[in-house]
């Protein structure tokens, strides 16, 4: 695999959003969009840089701010298709001598499958070194010898290789017991690991070519190359969850954080942001992968187009039950520019387009404590109760918004069948007095029991 920066470029992510934060955000007022979905673009469009300036063959050298610009502003007018179908008509070239047309290395969406979906909730559950081990390797395009300085084994190159091996081992069983990989069709070691190096860039051209030759006329080598671009494809987006995530918490240096109001009333609530625990990079300026690859967000979400809905339609118990959260601002109007931020934000949600709005809302999820409850009813809405779970669990007990995540956590219970769990959380409601969905969990109970 070709040395593209070894980790240098994402060890620079950081400090080019702070380096570019201001000025980004002065270039794209123009666009009278909120500063929050700006922020979200201006993320995203560094995330598409750096996948720009490590690929192994011709790489991004071109100006890291013209690249944001013009990615954002696809964003920004909705042309990002339009864009890619017209880069995969024309050669591969420069703006004028020298400079390389950013258009040529935009991002590309990833819609997962319900394999892949599957796929990246085992990834999600292996141990953070084997994560970690994965993400260095295929995502960010790390070499062994670079693999083994970040794990703190320099020069152990073939235990790295060992140790990765037996991630990849891990990782077919774990299909195999999924049933995503049919026994029956399962390559030969020798054809595993060629495969792996054709993946990860290690084959020379000739090798290459025979590779694909073969693919046509061999079953059982297809349907492993199949496999194998499927889980390719999971790694990038667990990839760019992780570098989002990063992002958001440098994000968090420019929050203004202000003291919680007692949370009595709906009128009392202070939508401030909120601010996890974990581990903050800081200004990197060494390549360290230890702590850029320690987190992976919330499963299943795509990214850039965040559009990986899919899977059966869960059970219609809940249904009858089911109404939407209302929007706090139908009560008040916004106090401050954040608020207003929020208010825009669910511009979709208040029109019941619940993907849109979760594609809105996504991006900013750690910016505003209401944003869980919100991203929890929308998958709800979109029939996705495993998701929505995912999202109320975010809400602590004792935050103001836990109560009402309650209700909904119920509901998406019964919606995954899950009816034991569903009636322990509606008995709870039910005995909890002033709960704002006592009535309704009580009446729910009679029905099911």
């Amino acid at each position: 695999m070709p040395a593209v920066g070894q980790g240098v470029f994402l060890a620079e992510l950081p400090r080019h959003f702070h380096t570019l934060r201001k000025t980004f955000l002065a270039w794209s007022a123009a666009y009278q969009r909120p500063e929050a979905e700006r922020l979200a673009h201006f993320r995203r469009a560094l995330i598409g840089w750096y996948e720009a300036r490590i690929q192994p063959e011709n790489p991004y050298q071109g100006d890291i701010f013209n690249y944001v610009q013009a990615v954002t502003d696809l964003y920004f007018q909705g042309n990002l298709g339009s864009a890619l179908a017209a880069a995969d008509q024309r050669p591969l070239g420069l703006l004028e001598e020298g400079v390389q047309n950013p258009l040529d290395y935009l991002p590309r969406p990833i819609r997962l499958s319900e394999t892949q979906q599957l796929m990246l909730r085992q990834f999600n559950e292996m141990g953070k070194g084997c994560r970690d081990l994965m993400l260095m390797a295929e995502y960010h395009r790390l070499n062994n010898a670079r693999m083994a300085q970040v794990m703190g084994i320099e020069g152990q190159v073939v235990e790295i290789e060992s140790r990765r091996r037996k991630c990849q081992i891990m990782a077919r069983e774990s299909w195999q017991a999924a049933g995503i990989v049919d026994p029956m069709f399962i390559p030969s070691p020798g054809d595993e690991a060629l495969i792996d190096r054709y993946f990860l860039g290690q084959l020379a051209m000739g090798e290459r070519w025979e590779v694909e030759a073969r693919r046509p006329g061999d079953d059982v080598f297809r349907r492993a190359m199949e496999i194998r671009e499927d889980w390719a494809e999971v790694l990038v987006v667990a990839g760019r969850q992780d570098l989002m995530e990063t992002l958001l918490r440098e994000e968090e240096r420019y929050a203004v954080v202000a003291t919680p109001a007692p949370a009595a009333t709906p009128k009392d609530v202070k939508l401030s942001p909120r601010r996890p625990n974990g581990i903050k990079l800081g200004n990197l300026e060494l390549p360290s992968l230890q702590t850029l690859v320690a987190v992976a967000l919330f499963l299943a979400f795509g990214w850039l187009i965040w559009d990986t809905f899919g899977g059966g339609a869960p059970q219609r118990t809940y249904v009858a039950h089911f109404e939407p959260f209302p929007n706090v601002f139908e009560r008040r109007a916004p106090r401050d520019a954040m608020e207003k931020d929020l208010q825009d934000i669910l511009y979709y949600y208040d029109r019941k387009d619940y993907r849109n709005a979760y594609e809105e809302l996504l991006p900013v999820a750690q910016a505003y404590p209401a944003a869980p409850l919100y991203l929890g009813v929308c998958a709800l809405a979109l029939e996705q109760p495993s998701r929505a779970l995912e999202w109320f669990e975010q809400i602590p007990r004792g935050d103001y918004y836990h109560p009402f995540s309650e209700w909904y956590e119920a509901l998406a219970f019964l919606a995954e069948g899950r009816r034991p769990a569903a009636l322990a959380i509606l008995s709870e409601i039910s005995a909890t007095p002033n709960h704002p969905y006592r009535r309704k969990a009580e009446q729910l109970l009679n029905e099911l029991t």
